[in-house]
């Protein structure tokens, strides 16, 4: 959906509200009028139901039932699996660098380095968040922690610290 079409539709959705609240105002004022009057026979439900028919083929027409809304939801539907993809390909790689870093003993090699496993640890927790729809918020900053550790997992002071660990 376009900048235009979306400001096509949030005008439809205003126009709907504005419709709604005057039925609501006038069914109010045919409600009083109508007790005050002739409170033995109850007259204001007939017009009251009546354009409350309408606002609710306004509402169907609003929406649902046509083809921007159908494009909408397709887009969400996509949108909503191509980040479930994005969040198991990081889960794969977080567990593929926990594999990696696993087996040495960073507190000989380089005590620095010792928190790398927990962070990696922090990030499965935070992807899993992710997946229940947690934290939206918090996948870039996964995705760039991963990404900093596989650098550092395929650089060359990797290399040495993995030959030290031999």
């Amino acid at each position: 959906m376009n900048e235009q079409e979306a400001r096509a539709h949030v005008k439809e959705i205003r126009g709907f509200y504005l419709h709604l609240s005057r039925w609501f105002g006038v069914s109010l004022f045919l409600c009083v009028s109508n007790l005050i009057t002739d409170p033995d026979h109850l007259w204001f439900l007939y017009p009251t139901l009546g354009w409350g028919i309408g606002i609710l083929a306004h509402g169907v027409k609003t929406y649902s039932g046509n083809k921007k809304w159908e494009d909408r939801k397709v887009e969400e539907l996509m949108a909503s699996r191509q980040t479930r993809d994005e969040l198991n390909r990081l889960s794969e790689r977080t567990d593929t660098l926990i594999t990696i870093l696993s087996g040495i003993d960073w507190e000989q090699i380089d005590p620095e380095l010792v928190n790398v496993k927990q962070n990696l640890v922090d990030a499965k927790d935070k992807i899993k968040s992710l997946e229940r729809g947690e934290n939206s918020s918090d996948k870039e900053q996964v995705t760039k922690e991963i990404e900093k550790l596989e650098e550092f997992v395929t650089s060359s002071k990797f290399d040495f610290y993995e030959l030290a660990a031999k």
